[in-house]
């Protein structure tokens, strides 16, 4: 397995190969993305293992059972790869940055934050609910102008953590194992780590790891924005207050703290009462003497500090490989 100056060299060239490729569309037309393939394998164990008419405790018990499998499946294909592309020596080293660039979606959730703004400006709201709608998971149905915007807003705060910070961080601190030992727990509770009758217990487990896994990485990308805030528009005090006060106010403990960090560098308030299919959330909202009416304007600013949160990223992760380097060479 690559020492940590190596995965830090490699992680470097796969943060700037996914944000100059993205998700290719044109090969995921004809082949799974690997997310994919453990969204699969997790359907496909809950459908046999979270039966109904379980008790509470069973599938609890049922839910934990599954998910130490599932994740055991995947750290050790992990780690089986990883010990095959320290065979192939540089070319395992250009194999691994393709692996991991493909698990690191800075560039497409960029391109899907990219397009609501497109569509609330240059299209309808319809169509901007549409657009709105494969990014988030409440009803888009229910939003008008500016929650479409503040929706695209969170959408993107929060998945700048869990969608490109998070992954990074447990690929340099673990290699390959600790990347899809991530995605894997990540995949599971946006599958089954949801408060229904369905999941509530089954999806117990997957739902309090991912929210461990993800406690430093969402602080952290708060803290990115907070500076990135003050650095674009002197708003890095506002982002810091605002963060630093309602961030424990959202429903989840870490999505708070980046979505936080963006309303008060924004302005908007964000979170608030929310409609989805089977349900209404009457979360606090975050920032709510911010303005509610965000719109076209706000999500670009938003873009410009998640594209600068990428960027920023780039010299930090050099700087680690080469301390590594330098002190324990």
């Amino acid at each position: 397995m690559p020492e940590l100056d190596l995965r830090a060299l490699i992680l470097f060239f796969a943060i700037l190969l996914d944000w100059v490729m993205g998700d290719p569309k044109q090969i995921y037309r004809h082949v799974f993305h690997p997310v994919q393939f453990m969204g699969e394998l997790l359907a496909w164990f809950e459908a046999r293992f979270n039966r109904p008419g379980l008790r509470f405790g069973q599938a609890k018990r049922r839910g934990l059972f599954v998910l130490i499998l599932y994740l055991l499946i995947w750290v050790v294909f992990a780690a089986a790869l990883s010990l095959m592309f320290d065979l192939f020596g540089v070319w395992g080293w250009l194999l691994e940055m393709i692996v991991v660039a493909v698990f690191l979606s800075a560039r497409s959730l960029y391109e899907h934050v990219w397009d609501v703004c497109n569509a609330l400006k240059f299209k309808t709201v319809s169509e901007a609910r549409d657009v709105v709608g494969h990014i988030v998971g409440r009803d888009p149905g229910a939003l008008d102008e500016y929650g479409v915007a503040r929706a695209a807003i969170e959408s993107g705060a929060e998945n700048l953590s869990d969608g490109f910070v998070a992954p990074l961080m447990f690929y340099l601190v673990a290699g390959l194992p600790g990347l899809f030992f991530y995605k894997a727990v990540n995949t599971a509770d946006s599958m089954i780590g949801h408060k229904t009758h369905r999941f509530i217990a089954f999806g117990w487990a997957a739902a309090r790891l991912d929210d461990l896994l993800n406690w430093i990485p969402a602080r952290f990308s708060g803290g990115l924005i907070v500076v990135l805030a003050q650095i674009y528009c002197g708003a890095g005090l506002a982002s810091w207050r605002v963060m630093r006060r309602d961030a424990r106010k959202h429903s989840s403990p870490n999505s708070g703290w980046p979505e936080a960090a963006m309303a008060g560098a924004l302005g908007i308030a964000v979170a608030g009462p929310r409609v989805y299919k089977d349900m209404m959330k009457q979360d606090p909202w975050i920032n709510a003497r911010g303005r509610l009416d965000a719109n076209a304007e706000d999500i670009w600013q938003a873009l410009q500090l998640m594209r600068a949160s990428v960027f920023c990223v780039l010299p930090l992760v050099a700087a680690v490989g080469g301390f590594v380097f330098y002190f324990y060479r």
